[in-house]
């Protein structure tokens, strides 16, 4: 999860209603770019890139960390979208 990601986590375990706006983005026709405006007018700038090369970037690092580098890439990588709001339920 990234910084923003982090930091939005951390006031949504504290702040209740700042955790119900939170997850009310999830019921609007785009969730996606609804989080990221609530967050961006909240002073938590996020786009739509950020969250989703979030889990492709951790992947690529995994692969190139692998010794003498991993010529088959991981079939999948965590969805850090999926995975904020499974934290802050």
């Amino acid at each position: 999860m990234n910084d923003t990601l982090l930091a939005l986590r951390e006031r949504a375990l504290s702040d209740p209603a700042f955790r119900a706006a939170l997850l009310e983005t999830r019921s609007a026709a785009d969730p996606l770019s609804a989080l990221c405006d609530f967050a961006t007018r909240g002073g938590y700038p996020l786009t739509l890139g950020d969250v989703i090369s979030d889990g492709e970037e951790f992947s690529c690092n995994q692969t190139k960390s692998t010794n003498g580098g991993n010529p088959l890439p991981y079939d999948c990588f965590d969805d850090a979208y999926e995975m904020f709001f499974a934290s802050i339920e």
